[in-house]
């Protein structure tokens, strides 16, 4: 097949979009298939703790717009902007490739992935949303008309999870979904990554995220913090940065500091700042998936996280780690890291657990099967799918 992937977020831009795109683009060529990812450059390079290389690409990708930073539901995101070259450009290669399948990722983004959608000719379009939306969220009920429209334009609608389904459902009643989740690349998040981040004497607790409000790097300092007052045998590395950096590291108590450090933005070391770890750590308020549980996971390191709707699809309780009611809730995380490294034999099991569930469910060969399927069942069907689901 001859696909098109159509993604406001690529490096150097990092985060769960940026991995699961690459992922994709990277196996479905492996496949054999044609694969061409449609992404605008960033009109603001950020730059990483350490010069690391981009991963390695065999897929063709044409850089279409710019994308700036936003601030929407709880954290960043981009807004990608076309000028007139630019949609001359996304027009003749929607038109001009004979692409037998485009999949836009978050094709009600602005403004590059809504207009892939809006202009693909091919037989079959695809769109995946990533997010969860809160209740009464108050941008989508404004622009239900316009997104609507957009979705009516594909032939699947496709959601990484239940929870983005049922968090999108109260806006978009007549719609189906297929759920696929994203994919992780087992063989980079592994075990066997050469170590980094731990100190002789030390045990590891990891945090990985940008700092949004909602990832929950405060409260990952509140609950470190009470949990150092029982013990002093444990440090937390950071692996994350963002504008709020200055008072993020503020919160760390002057007495903790040497025991705190702050990785900064990381890209391909993030698999040796998870070996070097003895348990990952999320108090996050607000996730569609958990592409940090699912990394961590396939690290195999057993995970505390905050109990979310997107995080229980993807870990199980009491089996790959412990989850926590409320992200708020300091002294339960505290509690929770205490018994992993109170008794390590269990963690080490949850951690093998886990990364025996990231390759069976969620590693790239089982995630691709899923596309394929779809795709080929599209392309066999005399008819695009409804939009109004069954009742």
């Amino acid at each position: 097949m001859r696909i098109a992937i159509v993604s406001d977020y690529y490096y150097p831009q990092l985060g769960g979009i940026t991995e699961h795109v690459h992922g994709q683009a990277t196996e479905l060529t492996r496949r054999g298939h044609d694969v061409t990812l449609l992404t605008p450059r960033l009109a603001l390079k950020p730059s990483t703790a350490t010069e690391e290389a981009l991963p390695p690409r065999d897929f063709e990708l044409e850089r279409i717009g710019r994308a700036l930073p936003f601030y929407a539901n709880g954290s960043e995101t981009l807004l990608s902007f076309v000028g007139p070259t630019g949609r001359a450009k996304l027009r003749g290669l929607l038109t001009g490739r004979n692409f037998d399948v485009v999949h836009i990722h978050n094709p009600i983004g602005a403004f590059l992935p809504a207009l892939a959608a809006v202009w693909a000719r091919g037989p079959v379009t695809v769109g995946t949303m990533h997010s969860v939306v809160p209740d009464g969220y108050r941008l989508l009920r404004a622009m239900r008309g316009p997104v609507h429209h957009v979705l009516r334009r594909l032939d699947s609608r496709v959601a990484v999870s239940r929870a983005v389904v049922d968090s999108l459902s109260p806006y978009f009643p007549e719609v189906a979904w297929d759920v696929i989740p994203n994919g992780v690349d087992t063989s980079f998040f592994s075990p066997e990554a050469p170590p980094l981040g731990g100190v002789d004497g030390k045990r590891t607790i990891v945090f990985v995220g940008r700092f949004d409000p909602r990832n929950g790097v405060r409260h990952m300092i509140g609950a470190f913090t009470l949990l150092r007052e029982e013990r002093d045998d444990v440090r937390l590395v950071i692996v994350g940065d963002g504008p709020l950096r200055p008072i993020v590291e503020r919160l760390v108590p002057a007495g903790l500091r040497d025991d705190v450090y702050f990785a900064g933005r990381v890209n391909r070391l993030r698999p040796s700042y998870l070996a070097g770890a003895e348990i990952l750590c999320t108090p996050c308020s607000l996730a569609s998936f958990g592409m940090v549980l699912l990394e961590g996971m396939s690290a195999g390191l057993p995970v505390v996280a905050s109990r979310l709707p997107g995080f229980s699809l993807v870990m199980r309780d009491g089996v790959d780690g412990l989850m926590v009611d409320r992200p708020d809730d300091e002294a339960g995380f505290a509690r929770a890291l205490g018994e992993l490294l109170d008794d390590p034999a269990r963690g080490a099991a949850m951690g093998a657990a886990g990364r025996q569930r990231a390759i069976d469910t969620f590693g790239w060969p089982v995630v691709a099967d899923q596309l394929e399927e779809l795709y080929g069942g599209l392309l066999a069907a005399e008819r695009p799918r409804a939009l109004v689901a069954a009742a």
